[in-house]
C-alpha cells in the first residue's frame, strides 16, 4: 500500500477538539490501533505514528493562530515538527502566503498533505532535518509540542532562538512536559488542551503558547 493508503486504512476523520475548524486523519477511539501497542502499529505499517494524534501543544498553537490571523496573514510559515500539520493548517486557513510543513517522518509529511486536502488548503512538505538552517524565507516559525525528550530539546531551542534573532517570529506550543527551557520566552496564551490519550474531552492539560524573544 502507498503511504496515503496506510493512513486512510488506519485512521478516521475527526476534528481537532480545541480547533474544530480543522479536520484531520487521526487514530481515534474508534480505531483498533487506539488501544494497541508499538508492535501492533508496526504490523499495520505504522512506526511511531505521532502524526496520527493531535498533540496538546499543536492544538494550542493552532487555536492561537486561528484566533489571531494577523499573526500569519500574508506571511511565509514554517510548521516545524509538523506531524499531521495542525499548526500549518491553521496558518493556511488564517491567510498565510505559504506554508511549509517539515517533519522527518515521510508518513507525517503525507498525512499533512492529506489533512490539507480535508481542510481545502494547500501546504508544501519536506522531510529534511531543518535544525541549524537559518532561512530568510520564513517569516513565522511554528513549533507545536516538539519538546518531548532531553536529547533533542537543547539543539531545537537553540536553533529556534537563532531564528528569532534572524528576524522570524517564533511561536512554541508546549504542555509543560518538562523539557523546554522557558528562559527568554514570553508566554502569550494558555489553554486547557486535550491530552495525548484524550478521546472525549475528559483528559486536559494546561498548555502554553510562547514567543521566543530575540
Amino acid at each position: 500500500m502507498s503511504l496515503r493508503d496506510v493512513i486512510l486504512t488506519h485512521t478516521k476523520v475527526a476534528r481537532a477538539r480545541l480547533c474544530p475548524e480543522i479536520s484531520l486523519h487521526l487514530i481515534t477511539a474508534e480505531c483498533p490501533l487506539f488501544r494497541g501497542n508499538e508492535e501492533d502499529a508496526a504490523r499495520a505499517g505504522l512506526v511511531d505514528p505521532y502524526w496520527a494524534f493531535s498533540w496538546a501543544g499543536g492544538q494550542a498553537l493552532a487555536r492561537y493562530v486561528l484566533d489571531r490571523p494577523e499573526t500569519v496573514r500574508d506571511r511565509r510559515i514554517l510548521d516545524f515538527g509538523a506531524g499531521g500539520g495542525v499548526e500549518g493548517l491553521a496558518a493556511a486557513l488564517a491567510g498565510a502566503r505559504s506554508v511549509l510543513c517539515a517533519d522527518i517522518d515521510p508518513m507525517a509529511a503525507e498525512s499533512a498533505l492529506a489533512n490539507a486536502e480535508l481542510c481545502g488548503v494547500r501546504v508544501a512538505v519536506t522531510t529534511d532535518n531543518l535544525i541549524g538552517h537559518i532561512e530568510p524565507a520564513w517569516d513565522v516559525v511554528l513549533a507545536g509540542d516538539v519538546f518531548y525528550g532531553t536529547e533533542m530539546a537543547g539543539p531545537t531551542i537553540g536553533w529556534l532562538r537563532a531564528l528569532a534573532r534572524s528576524g522570524a517570529l517564533v511561536l512554541i506550543g508546549d504542555p509543560d512536559r518538562g523539557f523546554l527551557d522557558t528562559t527568554g520566552l514570553e508566554e502569550l496564551a494558555r489553554y486547557e488542551a486535550p491530552a495525548d490519550n484524550d478521546h472525549d474531552g475528559s483528559f486536559l492539560r494546561p498548555t502554553s503558547v510562547y514567543r521566543v524573544v530575540p
